[in-house]
């Protein structure tokens, strides 16, 4: 089954990504995504049905290669104000549950720095 990037799924591989670094998702990291997707206007059901059922029938060897892809995809096609609404956005699911991890920001940082984003404009990095 071959998964096709566009701007939503892109952005879905980030998520699970970057709220899967402590190991497991925080209720409140799962709502806070379920609020992204609403107020992005992208559907839940592609995140839920599409996007994780495709990453679970991955083996775990090829799982570093989507997230790799779904980088360079919004690289490539995300907006300039699409990749620092990416970074914020994933910036606020990951401390939503109050713990920023050392893995989360890891993560954050590489997607702002191969997405070259300076600032995160939507929300500060204190929140």
């Amino acid at each position: 089954m071959a998964f096709e990037f566009n701007n939503e799924k892109a952005l879905d591989v980030l998520i699970w990504w970057v709220e899967g670094s402590d190991g497991s998702m925080a209720y409140e990291e799962e709502q806070k995504v379920k609020k992204v997707l609403s107020d992005m206007s992208y559907s839940k059901d592609i995140y839920y049905q599409d996007t994780l059922m495709y990453i679970g029938s991955l083996p775990t060897e090829k799982l570093s290669d989507l997230v790799d892809d779904a980088i360079a995809y919004g690289k490539k096609n995300f907006s300039g104000h699409d990749k620092q609404k990416a970074v914020a956005l994933l910036y606020a699911i990951a401390q939503s549950d109050g713990d920023l991890t050392e893995g989360e920001q890891e993560k954050i940082d590489r997607i702002k720095n191969e997405f070259d984003v300076k600032e995160l404009g939507y929300f500060s990095e204190e929140e």
